[in-house]
This record gives structure tokens, C-alpha cells and sequence, in this order.
């Protein structure tokens, strides 16, 4: 708990250009941890709390407003802003809870697909923070913003995906990282198309389900908690969607799955063992619209590896992160990437002033670290990344 108390200097104001940069820490009230994907914003700007809790808005407006899916928003002045922030989750109506099935779920949010999603091409801003972590350190940096022309806000009614559903328009990308580890041995990274795919994977409940729905106190909100059944080899899945009861839209999913127990490939020369993946998905409602799109969003999976070159396995984790500040755009998408490429092989160059002033999402402490000592720490292996 006191590595995060030493992080309230964080909190500052600077005027810019008749604008206010602010900065502080967001914390759960009860359990006094940092909140991730806090929604910071107000008429005029917007940004989202790191891993850390932290988030830095530069904005010329007085009020900010806090919220995230699941507890209730606060809105505060700029003069009332503090180190750090408190939000309090919504309390749940413990009187109406029902065990459900997930089927009659699922067939209530496919039936307000039309109603609730745009299923026609469309623009987006984007913001993509990935990073590769190996043995608990991290090896690999890379963040991306541009526009993005995708199909549909989501798959549904017919709608499959394929090759050409995302073009994308690369602005800005700073890259940093290990190319290979002191074994040779490169680790793949996913593509934009597998990104944006994969983030609009939102069925994780089935038959083989415990589900239970919580309708929360004064709201239209019912949090649906799913945890599946026990199985043979210990593997799992937990979760819950946040759903908007009046209109039947996902508002938020979060979900948990717990690899194999026992891993029977031991004894081979090469493989690859699922240990844990975890999925967070915010959307967010266009209000003249009255459509929903996916707002922010991370998906981290972590993997046993073995290879022959290596004399013992290691653990790869993969986390991405995605923020979209502005969807439902016309404007015309020239692609100037490979949007079916690992996108640690994505060449573009390095705007050293943007990235000294992007505030979509700061950088933890963590990756600050991993920047100023990358060139001592990485033992003599080569790295590559366009900020050097």
C-alpha cells in the first residue's frame, strides 16, 4: 500500500495556453487500490486512468468528471481536485437478485443489435499501448494512434469477419524493445486485424455456466456474473457484463480465465501452455446517436514457453490496451500499414514532440523505467524501436 502513497506528488496544474493540465491518482474507495480505465473528461477533452491509477487532462474547461462501469460518477471542479481521487462502486439490490442462464442473456442482447450498434462502415481515433513482458520484466514497448475504418462497432446478425474489416491510418508510433532473447528466440506479436478483432469477442458465457443477475441500487444497470463449472483439468473462466437494463447494450465486460492445471506437454522439446488471460471492455453511448461503440479496452494473456533452444520454459505476457476518444467519423482512410503484420515489425517514424505532449494515456512507472534503462539492462541483446 505505500508504494502508492508515494505516488500523490503526481497530482499538479499547469496553465497552457488558457489551458489547465491536471494530474492525480484515482483509487477505489473500500479497497484503496489505483482504478484503471477511469473515464476522465468534460464537455471539451478527454483521457483514461494508466494501471497505475494516474491520468493527466490538459483542458480549458473548470469541471472534470470521473466514472467508470460499476461505480458512480463524480464530478469536481478544478480547484477541488486533489492528490488523489476516491470513486465508490454502486451498491447492488441484493433483495432482487436472480439466478439466470446465460442463453436468455445473450438472446436479449443479440435482439437489440440493430438498435444499439452502428453495422455499417465508420471511422475511429484510436490509441493502442502494447507491451511484451517476459519473466515478469518487460522487454517491449509500443504505442499507436490514427484513424481506423472498421466494418461495424460489432459482429452480430449475420455480419462475419474478414480480411478487409480494418484499414488503418497509422499518425503517430513510438517503438521500443528486445528483438530477440539471449536463446535467438523472437516472440510474435499480434496484428491491428487481430487486435480489433479480438477485442469484439464478447460471448464468454455458455451452458456449462453459473450466471447470476445483480440489479444495481437506483439504476438501469444489472451487473450479470458468470463463473464456470468445475472441470477436469482445472481450467476456468469467471467474469461479468455490466448491462444497460432499458435498452439491453453492453456496457461493460470483464472476464478471467485460468489455464490448465496440469500441463501434459511437459516432457516435449517445444510448447506453449496458457496461463492466465483477462479481457476489460468499456462502451461508451453516443448520445445524439443513441449507439454505443467500444471506448477502452485491454486484453493480456499470459504463456508458459518452451522451446528447444531453452534449457527451462519461460512466461510471455502480452497486454494491449486500446482507447477510442471519438467514433461514428466519415473521413477518408488512406492505409500506409500492413494491418495483417506483427506490429512489432510496423516501420514509422518517431515524433519526439507529440510524445512529449499526448496525455490520451500517461506512461507508468513502469514504462518509464523500462525506457531510461533499457540500453543497460538488455545485457548486450539487440534492440530495435524508432526512438532512438
Amino acid at each position: 500500500m505505500g508504494k502508492y502513497l508515494l505516488l500523490t506528488f503526481c497530482f499538479y496544474g499547469v496553465l497552457m495556453y488558457g489551458q489547465s493540465e491536471v494530474g492525480a491518482i484515482i483509487m477505489d474507495t473500500d479497497e484503496k487500490v489505483p482504478l484503471e480505465f477511469v473515464h476522465v473528461f468534460n464537455r471539451k477533452h478527454s483521457t483514461i486512468s494508466n494501471t497505475d491509477g494516474r491520468f493527466l487532462l490538459k483542458t480549458s474547461l473548470d469541471t472534470v468528471l470521473f466514472f467508470r462501469n460499476g461505480y458512480e460518477k463524480k464530478a469536481l471542479s478544478l480547484k477541488a481536485l486533489k492528490d488523489t481521487i476516491y470513486l465508490e462502486k454502486k451498491v447492488v439490490a441484493l433483495d432482487e437478485v436472480v439466478v439466470t442462464n446465460a442463453k436468455t442473456i445473450l438472446q436479449r442482447i443479440r435482439d437489440s443489435i440493430n438498435s444499439n450498434y452502428l453495422l455499417t462502415p465508420h471511422t475511429e481515433t484510436f490509441f493502442i499501448r502494447a507491451l511484451l513482458r517476459k519473466n515478469d520484466t518487460l522487454v517491449r514497448l509500443q504505442d499507436m494512434t490514427g484513424t481506423l475504418l472498421r466494418k461495424t462497432s460489432i459482429y452480430g446478425n449475420g455480419l462475419e469477419m474478414e480480411k478487409k474489416d480494418y484499414e488503418v491510418e497509422l499518425a503517430e508510433m513510438r517503438q521500443l524493445g528486445i528483438i530477440r532473447d539471449v536463446y535467438g528466440v523472437y516472440f510474435e506479436l499480434p496484428s491491428l486485424y487481430n487486435i480489433f478483432g479480438e477485442f469484439m469477442r464478447l460471448n464468454a458465457m455458455g451452458p456449462e455456466f453459473d450466471v447470476i443477475e445483480k440489479p444495481y441500487e437506483n439504476s438501469e444497470e444489472i451487473r450479470v456474473e458468470f463463473n464456470s463449472l468445475p472441470t477436469e483439468d482445472g481450467s476456468s473462466a469467471k467474469g461479468h457484463y455490466i448491462i444497460n437494463e432499458e435498452d439491453n447494450a453492453i456496457l461493460s465486460f470483464e472476464l478471467f480465465v485460468k489455464g490448465a492445471q496440469k500441463n501434459s506437454k511437459t516432457d516435449l522439446e517445444k510448447y506453449t501452455h496458457l496461463l492466465k488471460a483477462s479481457s476489460f471492455m468499456y462502451f461508451k453511448e453516443d448520445v445524439e446517436r443513441g449507439l454505443y461503440y467500444l471506448h477502452r479496452a485491454k486484453r493480456t494473456i499470459s504463456l508458459e514457453v518452451k522451446t528447444e533452444k531453452h534449457p527451462a520454459p519461460d512466461v510471455y505476457e502480452v497486454e494491449i490496451t486500446l482507447y477510442t476518444p471519438d467514433s461514428f467519423g466519415n473521413e477518408k482512410v488512406k492505409s500506409n500499414v500492413n494491418e495483417h503484420k506483427d506490429i512489432f515489425k510496423l516501420k514509422h517514424p518517431y515524433n519526439e514532440a507529440y510524445w512529449q505532449e499526448q496525455s490520451w494515456l500517461p506512461l507508468t512507472e513502469e514504462i518509464k523505467e523500462f525506457i531510461e534503462t533499457i540500453g543497460e539492462a538488455d545485457f548486450g541483446l539487440k534492440t530495435k524501436g524508432n526512438m532512438n
